[in-house]
């Protein structure tokens, strides 16, 4: 419609001020999650640009705590996250057209079952990083 291309227009002015303050929320995520038992988003190669609309996270065979109980700690902490995708092989359709199971698809599966999506928005204040940051460590950092 008009009205949201005109809403589009406008928002694409800031569009590389949102990015930049999505890159700067990333980058102080990796640095706080430095040792603990998960894997970071990958950084994006020198000279390009990465979007951080997600901030994808996968928990460690170390981490001593399964996704899902995961999320729910951090929901519980005031922290909105969540799964970041579903494989093939659990759609609904493909899985029950063609019999698909989570046992054929190992490196697929342990992947979902390690995957969250941390938030990261371009009105993120410090603070609000700063929670999200000192949650994570709380469930994950050695005791």
């Amino acid at each position: 419609t008009d009205i949201a291309a005109a809403l589009g227009l406008h928002q694409l002015k800031k569009a590389h001020a949102f990015q930049q303050r999505r890159a700067a929320i990333a980058a102080r995520y990796e640095a706080a999650f430095s040792g603990l038992p998960l894997i970071s988003a990958p950084m994006p190669p020198a000279g390009e640009l990465h979007a951080w609309h997600l901030y994808a996270i996968r928990l460690a065979e170390g981490a001593g705590i399964p996704r899902d109980r995961f999320i729910e700690r951090l929901y519980a902490l005031g922290i909105g996250c969540s799964v970041h995708y579903i494989p093939l092989h659990l759609q609904p359709y493909w899985r029950d057209r063609y019999a698909l199971r989570a046992a054929d698809f190992p490196a697929s599966q342990q992947a979902y079952e390690q995957m969250l999506s941390l938030p990261v928005y371009s009105r993120m204040t410090d603070a609000d990083a700063q929670r999200v940051i000192a949650a994570v460590r709380g469930l994950l950092a050695p005791a």
